[in-house]
C-alpha cells in the first residue's frame, strides 16, 4: 500500500482575465516579459493603377527576365524610359502578378525627391531595416553597417524590392538583396550603364501607340464617348505623345466636365505654348515637372543642346546640334548622349535621335525664355539649306542650284554627300524640312524656302513621293511669290503642273499649265515656253492622246533647242520618246531616246540617274522594235543605277520592263523573279505615273 498523497486539481478561485499560468511549487521570484510579435511581411507596394494598359512587348521582356533558374545573385530589371512613360505602373502590375513568387515580402522606395535630389541611401535602408523587423534602436548608424545588415536578413529570403525613379546605378546597387530568388526591379529615366554590365535586364518602356491611347483615354470617359468623338480622340494621343501621364491628366480632366466634347479639350491643347500648361496639375502629377526634373540635372553642354534641340523640327543629328550650339560636332554628340543618358532623346539609327514630341515642347519653352529664339532659329534653318543643298548636288551633281548669297559652311554629316545614301538622309528628313519652310516663311525668310524647296525636288523625282512634293512645291512657289519673284513663281508653276498631273489631278494641271503658257509667251521666255509645251505634253501623254502628245512635245523642242541646255534637251527627249513609244511609233522614239542617251552620257560632269531613265526609256523601246538583246543591256545597265541610287519606282518599273522581256523570249522563271521584285519595291504592283525628272 502506498502513501495516500494529497488531491490535486485545475481549480482557479476568483475573476480571471488574460493569460493563466499555472505551477506546482514555486521558489523564489517570478517575472513576466513582453510577448514577442508575429514577424510581419512587409507588403509596401502600392496597388497597381485601376486604369492599367497592357505593353505586350514589355510584359513578355519582363516575363523572359525571370525565366530559368538563377543561384547566384537576385535578378535585376531596369525599365527605363521618358518622364511619364508608365514605368512605375507598368512595374506594380507586373509584381502584383507574380507576388506569390516572393512569399517573404515586397519593398517599395522612391529614390529621388519631387526636387530631383537623390534620397540618401542609408535613409532608404533604414526604412527596409525597420520594414524587415529590426527595431529602430538596433540599426547601424553607419550606410556600410547597414547595408551589411541588409544583406544578412535577405540572405535566405524572396523577396521583390521595387527602387523607383534611381538616379544612378550605385544607388541601387546597396539596395539589392542577397538572396538569389529575390527580383529587384528599378525604374529611371537614365540608362544605369552600370547595372547592365553586372548583369541586370534593361527594358525599354516606349510610349503607347494610337490604339492603347485609346483605350487609356476610354477607360476614364467611357468607350462610348471616345467612339462619338473618334478624330478628336485621335488627336488627343497625338497630342500627348502616347505618355500615359499626360493622357491621365487629360481624361481627368475631361472625365470631370462631363457636358465638354473631346473637341473643347483639343482646343485647349492645340497651342502648343499652353499645353504643358494644361498637362500639369498637382505636382506629382505633372507633365512639365517631370521634364523639369530631367532638365535640372543636365550638364551646361547638354542643357544648351537640348534648348537648340527645342528649335529645330524633329529629327537631329550631332551635326546639326554641333552647328547650332557653336561647338564641335565631338561635343554635340557627347551632349546628345547625355540627353539620351536622361531619357529625353531617342536614339535612332547611327547618328540619328528624336526627342519625344512634349520633350520637344518643353525644350522650345525653355528656349523661348531665355530670349535667343531667334539667332538660333536662324542656325538650324541654315544648316537645314546648306545639308540639303550639299544632298541635292550628291544626287544630280548635274542640276545647277540658284545662288544662295547667305552661304554658310556647315559641318553636314557624311551620308548626305553619298550618292548611294543621299535619298536615304533626305527622304529623313523630309517632313522636318517642310517644317522648316513654314517656319521660314512665318519668320520673313522666303528665299530659304525656296531654296529648301528646289534642293527637295531630285529626292521626289527618284522616289516618286508625290503628294509630299506637291505639299513642298507650293510651299516653294509661295517663297516666291513672297519674294516677288516672277520668275522663279513660273517655275514653281510649271512643276506643280507636273505633279498634279502624275497624281491624277488632271483640271488642276491643265489650269496651271494654261497660265504657264500665256506667262512665258507674254515674258517671251522660250525656256518657260518649252517647259510649259512640256508640261502640256505630260498631261496629253497621261489623258492617252498620244497624237497631242507628240503635238506638244514636239512644239517644245523646237523652243527648248533655241535656248537650253544640253541636258535640258536630253530630258525633254526622254518625255518625247517615252510619249512616242506610247502612241505606237517606236522608230521616232528611239531616234529621240538614242539622242537623249548620247547628250547626257557627254555632259562634262555625269547625271547617272537621268541617263538611266534614257536608257529604261530606250530598252523599253528596243523591246518593242524587237531587239530583244539590245533591250537586255539597256534594262539592265539602268537597273544598276537605280538600285544604287535607291530609286525604288524606277527600279520597279525596270523589273517589269525585263518581266515582259522575259516572257517574250519564254523565260517563265525570269518573267515571275522580275514581277515579284517589282511588287516588293512597290508595295501594291502598279508604279505611279512618272513625276518627272528634278
Amino acid at each position: 500500500m502506498g502513501e495516500d498523497r494529497p488531491e490535486t486539481g485545475n481549480t482557479i478561485s476568483g475573476p480571471v482575465g488574460g493569460s493563466t499560468v499555472q505551477a506546482g511549487h514555486i521558489h523564489g521570484d517570478v517575472y513576466f516579459g513582453p510577448v514577442a510579435p508575429a514577424p510581419i511581411v512587409p507588403r509596401q507596394l502600392h496597388p497597381p493603377p485601376p486604369h492599367f494598359v497592357p505593353r505586350p512587348r514589355e510584359l513578355t521582356e519582363l516575363g523572359d527576365s525571370i525565366s530559368g533558374e538563377n543561384t547566384v545573385a537576385p535578378r535585376v530589371v531596369v525599365l527605363r524610359g521618358v518622364g511619364g512613360v508608365g514605368k512605375t505602373a507598368l512595374a506594380l502590375w507586373w509584381l502584383a502578378t507574380i507576388a506569390d513568387r516572393y512569399p517573404d515580402g515586397q519593398l517599395f522606395a522612391e529614390l529621388t525627391q519631387s526636387t530631383g535630389e537623390p534620397i540618401p541611401v542609408e535613409d532608404v535602408l533604414g526604412r527596409f531595416l525597420r520594414a524587415l523587423g529590426v527595431p529602430a534602436g538596433s540599426i547601424p548608424p553607419s550606410l556600410a553597417e547597414r547595408a551589411a545588415l541588409y544583406r544578412s536578413l535577405t540572405a535566405g529570403k524572396r523577396l521583390a524590392v521595387l527602387l523607383d525613379d534611381a538616379t544612378s546605378a550605385a544607388q541601387a546597387r546597396v539596395l539589392i538583396p542577397a538572396a538569389p530568388g529575390s527580383l529587384v526591379v528599378v525604374t529611371s529615366r537614365r540608362q544605369l550603364i552600370a547595372l547592365a554590365a553586372t548583369g541586370a535586364v534593361a527594358i525599354r518602356v516606349d510610349p503607347l501607340d494610337q490604339d492603347r491611347s485609346l483605350g487609356l483615354l476610354a477607360a476614364f470617359v467611357g468607350r462610348d464617348r471616345v467612339d462619338a468623338e473618334r478624330p478628336n480622340a485621335k488627336l488627343l494621343t497625338r497630342m500627348c505623345g502616347g505618355l500615359p501621364i499626360a493622357l491621365c491628366v487629360t481624361a481627368a480632366l475631361i472625365a470631370a466636365r462631363p457636358r465638354r466634347s473631346l473637341a473643347w479639350m483639343v482646343d485647349r491643347l492645340r497651342d502648343e505654348h499652353r499645353r504643358l500648361d494644361v498637362l500639369s496639375t498637382e505636382e506629382d502629377y505633372s507633365v512639365r515637372a517631370a521634364f523639369d526634373l530631367a532638365y535640372q540635372d543636365l550638364p551646361p553642354g547638354a542643357a544648351t543642346a537640348y534648348r537648340a534641340i527645342g528649335l529645330s523640327p524633329g529629327m537631329i543629328t550631332p551635326e546639326l546640334v554641333a552647328w547650332t550650339t557653336g561647338t564641335t560636332t565631338q561635343d554635340a554628340a557627347d551632349a546628345i548622349d547625355d540627353l539620351v543618358d536622361a531619357g529625353l532623346v531617342d536614339p535612332l539609327d547611327e547618328g540619328w535621335y528624336r526627342p519625344h514630341d512634349l520633350v520637344h515642347v518643353h525644350a522650345k519653352a525653355l528656349a523661348a525664355d531665355r530670349g535667343d529664339t531667334t539667332a538660333v532659329l536662324r542656325r538650324t534653318v541654315d544648316w537645314y539649306v546648306a545639308a540639303t543643298r550639299a544632298a541635292s548636288a550628291a544626287l544630280m551633281p548635274n542640276r545647277p542650284l540658284p545662288e544662295w548669297p547667305g552661304h554658310v559652311q556647315v559641318p553636314v554629316p557624311g551620308s548626305a554627300q553619298d550618292h548611294t545614301r543621299a535619298v536615304e538622309w533626305v527622304d529623313r528628313v523630309r517632313n522636318d524640312v517642310v517644317v522648316v519652310m513654314r517656319t521660314c516663311l512665318d519668320q520673313g525668310w522666303p528665299e530659304e524656302a525656296y531654296l529648301l524647296g528646289h534642293a527637295m525636288q531630285p529626292l521626289f523625282a527618284m522616289t516618286r513621293q508625290l503628294m509630299a512634293a506637291i505639299e513642298v512645291c507650293a510651299l516653294a512657289k509661295s517663297a516666291a511669290e513672297a519674294l516677288g519673284d516672277a520668275r522663279l513663281t513660273a517655275k514653281m508653276r510649271r512643276r506643280l503642273a507636273r505633279l498634279y498631273t502624275s497624281t491624277g489631278r488632271h483640271d488642276s494641271a491643265e489650269r496651271e499649265i494654261t497660265i504657264s503658257l500665256a506667262d512665258a509667251r507674254d515674258r517671251d521666255d522660250q525656256r518657260a515656253l518649252a517647259s510649259a509645251y512640256k508640261n502640256l505634253g505630260l498631261l496629253h501623254h497621261t489623258r492617252g492622246a498620244g497624237q497631242a502628245a507628240i503635238a506638244a512635245f514636239a512644239e517644245a523642242l523646237v523652243a527648248m533647242r533655241q535656248c537650253g541646255t544640253a541636258r535640258e534637251v536630253a530630258l525633254l527627249l526622254i518625255e518625247f520618246g517615252v510619249g512616242e513609244l506610247a502612241a505606237g511609233v517606236p522608230e521616232a522614239a528611239a531616234a529621240h531616246l538614242d539622242e537623249a542617251v548620247a547628250l547626257l552620257d557627254g555632259l562634262p560632269q555625269p547625271d547617272p540617274y537621268n541617263a538611266a531613265r534614257a536608257r529604261r526609256g530606250l530598252g523599253r523601246t528596243r523591246l518593242a522594235l524587237g531587239e530583244h538583246d539590245a533591250a537586255a543591256a539597256l534594262l539592265t545597265t539602268a537597273l544598276a543605277v537605280f538600285d544604287r541610287y535607291a530609286a525604288r519606282h524606277d527600279a520597279a518599273t525596270t523589273h517589269q520592263a525585263l518581266a515582259e522581256l522575259a516572257r517574250t523570249r519564254g523565260n517563265p522563271e525570269a518573267e515571275r523573279q522580275h514581277d515579284e521584285r517589282a511588287g516588293a519595291l512597290l508595295g501594291h504592283g502598279q508604279a505611279p505615273p512618272s513625276a518627272d525628272e528634278a
